[in-house]
């Protein structure tokens, strides 16, 4: 008797052989064999039709290195940011840079800079190349745009040289919003603020605003945009003039959100600002530190609503906070050096993930109180990743022996440190400025 197992079960096949020669007959043996393996094989077929439910299909093998993995539940890398829409690919290479970079480049990725003129080599590159700045500003109000760079090819030429000397890809910006803070005046002219967009009645129109200034951002080697502004306009006359794009959450998210969606569809990093809101300041932020004096149930439903819509449907590479006292916040901090406000609000109770930018840190409103290192430091450990602000190698450097002494000291840890720096990778990396 010869014994086959299928599934676990013994299967009998008796060979009675009559004679000695028959059973050594090599046609007779092979023609046996074949039976067998006939039974077994039409065995085989009956047991997976009439067994279904033991037998699960193979599920077809993800090969891409870019598949995004969907866990049921939010999880957190060990850097605590959060990876339910990061690709292990990214993550991976993000992690690989991490591993290889210093203390003085990772605090560096922390600082965006201005410069002041239109002479690389008087601060700029050595604030890129040897203090290894995460990113800088073009600004005309600083002169940047001053001849030779009034021409797009000049700066465009500028943006790829200080590519070359930065360690890790920059993050070069600008806050293009037109209207009022058009920084491509000087390359086409007028361009239409967030009034006059929403006042088409036609969300198409920043839609196609945000793409073709998109375009030509790219075309001066700009990969970020300092914009769209989600103040909510509530008081007049209004501090920020033609800058809000109107007088309701739902309005100024649909125009914002629209905007944004031309920028980042076309490459750009948008920014919503200003967080937790300037729609309601009687006062300018840029001389002294406005105070807004509503209920949380009040900034819950008119400044902090554009944020919850566009954070879940339109994804803002980066948020920018701003120096304004919120008492129903934060009675003692403004908004930007607040945990209150960074992590607790944006992060924990708006769910943002993303990267956090503060506003420029020489603003009356903070510098009248601390030192550009004091609320540095301050801002990194409420939870914004970036600070902005300074403008020369030597307020770059105090930036960053203030980080350095705050970390001997355990008021700023690596952990925070590390954290900042792997969100700004990976934006950089989704966006395509890590290759």
């Amino acid at each position: 008797m010869i014994h086959f197992y299928m599934y676990g079960k013994a299967m009998n096949i008796k060979l009675l052989l009559s004679s000695p020669r028959r059973h050594s007959n090599p046609a007779f043996i092979c023609f046996t064999l074949l039976m067998c393996f006939l039974l077994l094989t039409l065995s085989s077929c009956a047991k997976l039709g009439t067994d279904t439910g033991s037998v699960s299909p193979t599920p077809t093998k993800q090969t891409t290195p870019w598949a995004t993995v969907f866990p049921a539940q939010t999880k957190l890398d060990n850097n605590g940011v959060n990876t339910e829409a990061i690709s292990r690919y990214d993550l991976e290479k993000v992690q690989q840079v991490m591993a290889s970079m210093s203390l003085d480049q990772k605090l560096g990725q922390l600082i965006v800079v201005e410069y002041l003129g239109n002479n690389y080599q008087n601060g700029l590159q050595y604030m890129i190349s040897q203090q290894f700045v995460g990113g800088f500003m073009y600004q005309e109000s600083n002169h940047n745009f001053d001849a030779p760079y009034n021409v797009a090819s000049q700066v465009n030429a500028l943006s790829q040289q200080t590519m070359r000397d930065a360690r890790i890809p920059l993050l070069i910006a600008t806050d293009q919003e037109g209207g009022l803070v058009n920084r491509l005046y000087k390359f086409h002219g007028y361009l239409p603020s967030a009034a006059d967009m929403a006042a088409t009645g036609n969300p198409q129109v920043p839609l196609d605003q945000g793409s073709q200034q998109a375009k030509w951002m790219l075309e001066l080697g700009i990969n970020a945009d300092l914009a769209p502004v989600v103040d909510v306009h509530t008081v007049d006359p209004p501090v920020l003039a033609s800058r809000m794009f109107g007088s309701t959450p739902q309005t100024v998210a649909t125009y914002a959100g629209a905007f944004l969606d031309g920028l980042q569809t076309h490459g750009v990093m948008g920014t919503l600002k200003h967080f937790p809101g300037l729609g309601a300041i009687t006062s300018d932020p840029h001389t002294g530190l406005p105070t807004v004096n509503r209920s949380m149930a009040q900034l819950n439903s008119i400044d902090l609503a554009p944020y919850k819509l566009l954070i879940q449907k339109n994804h803002p590479a980066m948020i920018m906070s701003t120096d304004v006292l919120m008492p129903a916040i934060d009675p003692n901090l403004p908004a930007e050096l607040s945990p209150r406000a960074i992590n607790g609000i944006l992060r924990q109770q708006l769910g943002y993930d993303g990267v956090v930018i503060t506003d420029g840190l020489y603003m009356g409103g903070i510098a009248d109180k601390w030192s550009l290192g004091q609320a540095s430091v301050l801002s990194i450990i409420a939870g914004n990743d970036i600070i902005e602000g300074p403008y020369t190698p030597q307020l770059v450097g105090s930036v960053i022996s203030a980080f350095k002494q705050a970390i001997q000291q355990g008021k700023l840890t690596m952990a925070r440190v590390n954290q900042a720096v792997e969100r700004i990778l990976l934006m950089k990396l989704h966006f395509g400025i890590i290759k």
